[in-house]
């Protein structure tokens, strides 16, 4: 019986961290990071307010958890999606093509990840750059690979990591900024994509 009970309470407590995930994406999609309360968040889960610091110490601890679970696959679904029988600047352009893309696609990730991230506390933000790591090393392989093909002129290599995400988050913020992003799209990451690969192109 002992058994049985913890087994039902492990259960409760995920159902649980299952739904304050839930209500936490549902209204920061809707309301904005700032804008949502952690009572908004119980609320939403149907759990009373203490309860939500059994799970999170407070809402940035929240959002770096989701982040946590949520953005590594999608990085890594991105990554698959590309075939790596393309050309090093194909890659290198349709992952940064699919970035921005993401950025207007989703109105969580995409908008506070840029928007709201700078206003977190410095362990959350720590947590929530560590969830990027697939997508950098998967931008330095390409880059990496370019060079040895000739296709990319050779640089500092950290230099060429910040280029190219500095490049790609500019075009991301862009359309974040824009009063109809959805409708810019294709212009910004056009221009991101041929900024980008100019710059990196062999003189």
């Amino acid at each position: 019986m002992p058994r049985i009970n913890a087994l039902t309470i492990q259960e409760h407590r995920q159902l649980t961290h299952r739904a304050l995930f839930t209500a936490a994406h549902d209204l920061f999609g809707r309301l904005g990071y700032a804008g949502t309360t952690l009572g908004d968040i119980a609320d939403h889960a149907g759990i009373g307010r203490t309860t939500f610091y059994d799970y999170f110490t407070d809402k940035d601890d929240l959002l770096a958890s989701l982040v946590e679970e949520s953005l590594p696959q999608v990085f890594q679904q991105m990554i698959g999606e590309i075939p790596r029988t393309l050309s090093s600047r194909e890659q290198l352009s349709a992952l940064a093509v699919a970035m921005v893309e993401f950025v207007v696609a989703d109105p969580v990730f995409g908008l506070i990840l840029h928007q709201d991230v700078p206003r977190l506390k410095p362990e959350a933000q720590r947590r929530i750059a560590a969830t990027h790591q697939d997508l950098i090393t998967e931008f330095a392989r390409i880059y990496g690979e370019g060079v040895r093909g000739g296709e990319f002129r050779e640089m500092p290599f950290d230099l060429a990591g910040h280029f190219i995400i500095d490049v790609v988050m500019s075009g991301a913020r862009t359309m974040l900024k824009s009063d109809e992003p959805k409708q810019r799209f294709h212009e910004v990451a056009e221009e991101t994509v041929t900024f980008l690969l100019g710059g990196l192109g062999r003189p």
